[in-house]
């Protein structure tokens, strides 16, 4: 795993011109916005906030489509519409999915070593980015905690 790290370390360096770096949230995803009884969307969990390529932040939502096909194409079209970007189509992408992939595992990983429910999800994780599940979208990728 460090060997892949250093990997993502320079791939990230090397990463092509994108948008202009911006403010980031860090982890933007569904699960991190609540919703106000009079419907009004609140971003929260900040403590990743930083400035860096505003790509990273529509990361999470294109590997869900195309990492784990958790999300169906019709709906990653609307989000890729609402959003107004496709980070998909962008040369470094697949820099920043791999690096967002290796994050997750690297986060079960940490959940399994004190909860042995986690063990499977870790170690069905690190076969994938690995390399031994085939090629994406991978099934069989679960929420970690349960």
């Amino acid at each position: 795993m460090c060997e892949r790290l250093a990997e993502l370390r320079h791939r990230y360096v090397e990463l092509p011109p994108g948008r202009p770096s911006s403010v980031v949230h860090g982890d933007a995803w569904v699960g991190n916005v609540a919703v106000t009884e009079e419907g009004r969307a609140v971003l929260h969990d900040f403590e990743r906030c930083s400035l860096g390529p505003p790509e990273w932040d529509s990361i999470h939502s294109a590997i869900k489509h195309s990492s784990f096909g958790w999300e169906p194409p019709d709906e990653y079209a609307e989000f890729v519409s609402v959003y107004g970007h496709d980070v998909t189509e962008w040369e470094g992408f697949a820099t920043l999915r791999d690096i967002r992939e290796f994050r997750m595992t690297c986060m079960a990983v940490q959940i399994a070593t004190e909860d042995p429910r986690a063990r499977d999800q870790a170690f069905h994780r690190l076969a994938c980015i690995r390399g031994e599940r085939g090629t994406r979208p991978w099934s069989g990728w679960r929420g970690v905690p349960f």
